[in-house]
């Protein structure tokens, strides 16, 4: 198998890159669906508190009203429930519009290697190498969505967005984007190929893990970045859009390991003006 080959045939698959761009408009209205259904959930428990002072502005009998507070408490829990889910949804869209454009390199270096060895089943190992990198992302986003349920519910002030908390966000991001960790992550999503081969395993099972192990790596190198929104919010389009076009920046402009030190910078030096104002 020539690499050369593989490498200046990627323009050849042009089907494969259009159905990722369509997974990842799919994704991000989904997202935009999600955030906006989250606002209107947002008003239900406003009603319900209405109700709540209503029914007690009613002057109904004590035993009354303790049946009135268990019934009133089920929906309550599955109002819970509802917006936790809703929450994974939503982190779980944002990270499959965000993050597979940026597999489209190694996904099409994939195919490629993939037709070398089995042509006939190349197409199925190809979406079962996209499947496990999102399953992984997905696995990420069932984290961050637990971190900020918990983070809300022990705080119902609105802290969760504190800028302490976005300052010391920063801070950390700064932190590792100087670490030698970050750039050979980094380094591995700019040049995926050779980790792609290096831990390339036959078979559809070996496909799927490949696509997840290259996830790993790409959580290796913007983990921190994406926990950012953590701070400053899953819903918040500003902080996507700076977030992206950073991670977008660094993997895929030919300055991509000078690009992430003076984000570091910038990271460290806005963090520290929010911790110390």
């Amino acid at each position: 198998m020539n690499l050369r080959d593989v490498e200046t045939r990627l323009g050849r698959d042009r089907f494969l890159l259009l159905a990722l761009i369509v997974v990842s408009l799919l994704a991000s209205l989904c997202w935009a669906g999600l955030v906006l259904g989250g606002l209107v959930l947002g008003s239900a428990p406003l009603a319900a508190d209405a109700a709540a002072s209503g029914v007690g502005a009613a002057g109904t009998a004590a035993a009354a009203g303790t049946a009135a507070a268990a019934a009133s408490a089920a929906p309550s829990l599955a109002y819970q429930a509802g917006q936790l889910a809703l929450v994974f949804l939503t982190w779980a869209g944002l990270c499959t519009a965000m993050m597979l454009p940026l597999a489209s390199r190694a996904t099409v270096l994939f195919a490629r290697i993939a037709g070398e060895h089995a042509a006939q089943r190349a197409r199925l190992r190809t979406w079962l190498f996209v499947l496990g990198y999102l399953g992984a992302w997905t696995g990420f986003a069932l984290l961050a969505a637990i971190a900020q349920w918990t983070l809300h519910e022990s705080d119902h002030d609105g802290a969760v967005r504190h800028p302490l908390l976005l300052g010391l966000a920063m801070v950390a991001a700064g932190v590792y984007q100087w670490t030698p960790a970050k750039h050979a992550c980094l380094e591995h999503c700019r040049a995926p190929l050779p980790g792609i081969l290096a831990g390339w395993r036959d078979g559809l099972p070996g496909a799927f893990w490949r696509g997840a192990a290259h996830a790993r790596q790409c959580l290796g190198c913007c983990w921190l970045l994406m926990l950012l929104l953590l701070a400053a919010g899953p819903d918040n389009p500003a902080a996507i859009v700076v977030v992206g076009l950073f991670v977008l920046a660094e993997i895929r402009l030919a300055s991509g390991h000078w690009i992430a030190c003076a984000g570091g910078l910038s990271l460290l030096a806005l963090g520290t003006r929010l911790l110390f104002p």
